[in-house]
């Protein structure tokens, strides 16, 4: 089950899920073992789901489901979880499924450890819309790239009129260039350019399943040491693929200090410098100080031998040096 669930695999005999919201009307359905379970949203919108007529149902004419409600019994379908209700009840759905296998064994394994693995299942988009960015549609890529892409275009803005400045209609251009110009024409008596929002770049949000995630890295390394090698390699020569390397995987590979601890670039890059540098001193200073400190040691009743200031005890207080035995 736990294999399952983390391939992303269609279960077996699923269960059929509300596609929206609304009232459940059941009818006939001309085919042979075949039912259908409508649903009407308030709106007015009809929705029909077509399930064999063995199939234990869970609701009933006149019941209301939300949009994800299951109408019949049997597994859910992940994929169909994601589409219908968002990423976060797809979060929640798998890790309860994979906690309740490993409680009725008498295990307990914390949370953080499957929302990792979810968290890399759901690593990878598909683009739908590409907007203004330099995306194709279709492209899957990942999801902290494509918010980059989005946060560049966010920061530009196209040209429809030109007006006195000497920017090209149709142009995507940075909103602080465009601010200039437009300051130079108003200084001039010219008209400022007029400007509309570049357009972002919409996706879905794609579940694959760990085998997959894994060979949907960055790195072709990681990739063509996991499966597929030699299917990984090919498709890597063919477009040309660089691997910068940064990953744990690939740096073992070629035997490389892995990024970890103090094994991150930034911490191997980096060079320390003295603000402020300790004053040396020299043998004359040494001297001087050593001078002091004797005339300070006799001035307390130490007496000098070579140089050294002799330690005295007085009474059962050990000045310094060693004590005289017979007082022991």
């Amino acid at each position: 089950r736990v294999t399952e669930i983390f391939e992303a695999r269609k279960p077996k005999d699923p269960a059929t899920m509300a596609e929206i919201s609304g009232r459940v009307e059941l009818h006939a359905d001309k085919r042979k073992g075949k039912m259908t379970i409508r649903v009407v949203s308030d709106a007015g919108v009809e929705k029909d789901h077509h399930v064999p007529s063995d199939k234990q149902l869970l609701v009933h004419t006149g019941d209301y489901v939300q949009a994800g409600d299951p109408l019949t019994e049997g597994p859910l379908v992940p994929h169909d979880i994601l589409r219908i209700k968002g990423e976060e009840a797809l979060w929640t759905y798998m890790l309860e499924e994979v906690q309740n296998v490993y409680r009725a064994q008498g295990v307990t394994i914390n949370d953080k450890h499957i929302e990792l693995i979810v968290s890399q299942m759901l690593r990878k988009v598909r683009v739908e819309n590409p907007g203004d960015t330099d995306l194709l549609p279709h492209e899957v890529i990942d999801r902290f790239q494509f918010r980059q892409h989005n946060k560049r275009v966010s920061e530009l803005a196209r040209i429809t009129d030109a007006g006195g400045t000497d920017l090209r209609v149709g142009d995507l251009v940075e909103k602080d260039v465009i601010r200039e110009a437009n300051a130079r024409a108003e200084a001039e008596g010219k008209e400022p350019a007029k400007v509309k929002r570049a357009r972002p770049a919409t996706a879905r949000t794609l579940l694959l399943g760990i085998t997959k995630a894994s060979l949907q890295s960055d790195s072709f390394l990681s990739g063509a040491s996991f499966q597929e090698t030699t299917k990984v390699l090919t498709e890597a020569a063919l477009r040309g693929a660089e691997d910068e390397l940064i990953g744990l995987k690939e740096n073992v590979l070629l035997g490389h200090l892995i990024p970890a601890g103090t094994g991150f670039r930034r911490y191997q890059d980096i060079r320390v410098r003295f603000l402020v540098k300790p004053d040396e001193l020299d043998a004359q200073s040494e001297e001087r100080m050593l001078a002091e400190a004797s005339e300070a040691a006799e001035a307390l009743g130490a007496s000098s031998g070579d140089g050294i200031p002799q330690v005295q005890v007085r009474g059962d207080v050990m000045i310094g040096g060693p004590a005289d035995a017979s007082r022991e």
